[in-house]
């Protein structure tokens, strides 16, 4: 009898545990943990709350200075116990960012990190971490993902871990965001599939390994797991206006120079932080060029909002595929403002457009066997059943966008696909492949949702799939970021963009492959040149023939030029992956840019080693996963568990009870 129920509590204990994350070490370090958490965590008495055994606090000093942030994070890992300990910690970073450089501080002493092949800093890292002495390893896990190891922290003792990066602000119109990812939406991880025909192999770089432990809801830590923000904005013209959707602020402002703090000393880290700020509507045509030389190379950012583009004659009829997400991670808030933003786009739908609507979790469906035409009662029909959805289940995502881009086309239709959702998968690769082979069927338009969304994917499967990406992290903002991701949708398109420079003038630019740009959207180019043009030519079709010449302004000096050219080369690089290039080459030409530039990337890590030694060989070190707190508006465990686990587990509970109460009755 005894057997037989340690055996159903072990089979209730594996169906409860949340599969969406996959997020714990494979060493659990304490009984108190339950299956959301690698963390180890402590407390003095019944009546103190729960406390990590290393404690973390972050600050983030940032100045933006026109479209470029340079961004310095300080990561202070506090040791509480009575012994030497060992900090793992897997945290975001906004998805262009450039990081370039890393010190470890140790009470008076700084240590300036350095960069290296990946596996010589990980060799370097662990040498010391056995002979005793304080170490810092800092590592891409993905692309905006990252990890920090402090080995050898000394008991009742901090070590900080500074990182420096810069980041391109992409305009929107005349609207700029920062977001500084604070946490990150636990995973889902689909089950490992044999790779299509002609799929590409990049998800051998990426999927090795988890995204760390996530603070279990009603375990967040009082003392620990918050952050400080002081940013200083000098947009270079006035700000129309300046706020947070995501936090409260204060600000002080000296002409076209502000600075923006919390409205509290420090604040939980379990949502993005977002700064937003409006523009004073200018010229129709603007152009401004950063530029910076090093090693006697000169760089280049060019940001280019073209002139105003012709407008059709007459709109062209459209079919919109809308697709959202019903997942677990999407339960609450997220769901609700899913729903939302999916009415939305339905009513500004015209009754000369076709459409249809998917909705997926752990499986799929669709609301019509095809495209219907967007009347009256095809629409209302659409919202009442969007109404009645619920977020439940696993994230399947790969199998619907399959289907929302197998639709066949009709060439008198604009064919274009909503895609609405948190992006909690770990199969990027898997998913970006499929929308580079088949980008030719639609566009792909991406709304971000949540506190904490992976903003790395939904913005490339925007650029691959030649469409925008929109964030709405509040139920206050649907209207206004759907309106503008629709101001786009109907908006003309600029395509087969190239350019032309003048004669004489050798310049490596990337992209390479120019993107469409829809009204109100800049052209960013990063350039390395052996001087700087007068003058430049953009050629492209709208849809007629379309050019237009430019003349630039004076360069003006800014430091990140290079860094963001060389970031920007990366990550080309990096997508070349997906089209199946060599992983060798692409893997050599990826760290010879990056240890040029001192940059992380995935094949370099940043290391810092303390030489004087600070633990004995005998003493024990005791490691640990430094957890994120759980986003603010994520409700963990539901995407766990599908119908079919849920019928399981209820069985197994009943048998238990059935069980026991025959075991009290003898």
């Amino acid at each position: 009898m005894l057997r037989l129920l340690g055996c159903l509590i072990l089979l209730v204990g594996l169906l409860g545990r949340p599969g969406a994350a996959q997020a714990q070490p494979a060493h659990i370090n304490n009984w108190l943990n339950d299956a959301q958490s690698g963390a180890l965590l402590l407390r003095a008495s019944e009546r103190e709350d729960w406390q990590p055994a290393l404690l973390l606090e972050t600050r983030f000093d940032v100045q933006v200075s026109g479209p470029v942030a340079r961004v310095r994070l300080e990561q202070r890992f506090r040791n509480t116990l009575d012994r030497f300990a060992e900090g793992m910690y897997a945290f975001p970073l906004a998805e262009r960012a450039g990081v370039h450089g890393m010190q470890m501080v140790i009470g008076e002493r700084r240590i300036i990190g350095r960069i290296e092949e990946k596996a010589q800093a990980r060799r370097i890292y662990e040498q010391a971490r056995a002979q005793g002495q304080a170490t810092a390893l800092v590592e891409q896990r993905r692309p905006n993902i990252f990890n920090t190891s402090v080995a050898n922290i000394e008991p009742g003792k901090d070590i900080v871990v500074h990182l420096e990066y810069t980041e391109l602000l992409v305009p929107d119109g005349t609207r700029l965001s920062l977001r500084l990812p604070l946490t990150m939406t636990p995973r889902y991880r689909p089950p490992v599939q044999e790779p299509r025909e002609g799929q590409a192999t990049a998800t051998a770089v990426e999927t090795d390994s988890l995204e760390g432990p996530v603070l279990p809801a009603g375990m967040q830590p009082a003392r620990s797991h918050r952050t400080r923000v002081n940013l200083d904005l000098d947009a270079g013209q006035p700000v129309a206006s300046l706020s947070s959707p995501s936090h409260e602020i204060r600000m002080r402002s000296d002409g076209n120079r502000h600075r923006v703090t919390l409205e509290t000393e420090a604040v939980p880290m379990d949502r993005d932080f977002v700064l937003d700020w409006q523009l004073p509507a200018g010229p129709s045509s603007r152009v401004n060029v950063f530029a910076e030389r090093v090693d006697g190379d000169l760089h280049a950012l060019l940001m280019l909002m073209p002139g105003d583009l012709p407008a059709h004659t007459e709109r062209m009829p459209r079919e919109v595929i809308m697709v959202i997400d019903t997942s677990g991670s999407m339960g609450g808030e997220r769901i609700r403002q899913a729903r939302e933003s999916l009415i939305y786009a339905l009513g500004r739908l015209q009754p000369e457009d076709r459409f249809n609507v998917l909705e997926f979790n752990h499986q799929h469906s669709m609301l019509f066997r095809d495209l219907q035409p967007a009347s009256a009662s095809h629409i209302a029909q659409a919202q009442a059943w969007v109404r009645r959805l619920q977020a439940d289940g696993g994230t399947e995502m790969l199998p619907v966008l399959r289907d929302a881009l197998a639709f066949p086309s009709d060439p008198a239709f604009l064919r274009q696909v909503i895609f609405i959702t948190d992006g909690s998968v770990s199969n990027e690769a898997e998913i970006l492949s499929l929308i580079e082979r088949r980008r030719h069927r639609a566009r792909v338009f991406t709304v971000g949702i949540g506190a904490a969304p992976n903003s790395y994917l939904l913005r490339k499967a925007a650029e691959l799939g030649r469409g925008t990406y929109n964030f709405i992290a509040h139920a206050h903002e649907v209207e206004t970021q759907m309106a503008s991701l629709f101001e786009k949708l109907e908006s003309p398109v600029l395509t087969d963009l190239r350019l032309e420079l003048p004669a004489g003038i050798e310049a490596e630019y990337w992209p390479r492959e120019l993107p469409d740009l829809y009204a109100g959207q800049p052209l960013l180019l990063a350039m390395k040149l052996n001087r700087m043009p007068a003058h430049l030519t953009l050629h492209g079709r709208q849809p007629q023939p379309w050019q237009q010449q430019v003349v630039l302004p004076a360069e003006q000096h800014h430091a990140g030029a290079a860094v963001l050219w060389a970031r920007q080369k990366i990550e080309v690089l990096m997508d070349q992956l997906t089209q199946g290039q060599d992983a060798g080459q692409v893997r050599q030409q990826v760290l010879e840019v990056a240890l040029k530039h001192r940059l992380m990337s995935a094949y370099t890590s940043f290391v810092a080693v303390d030489e004087r030694p600070v633990r004995d060989a005998d003493q024990p070190l005791d490691s640990e996963a430094v957890g994120n707190l759980n986003p603010v508006d994520h409700q963990y465990p539901k995407t766990s568990l599908g119908l079919l686990q849920k019928w399981l587990l209820a069985v197994l509970l009943a048998l238990m009870g059935v069980l026991l109460m025959r075991r009290k009755m003898a």
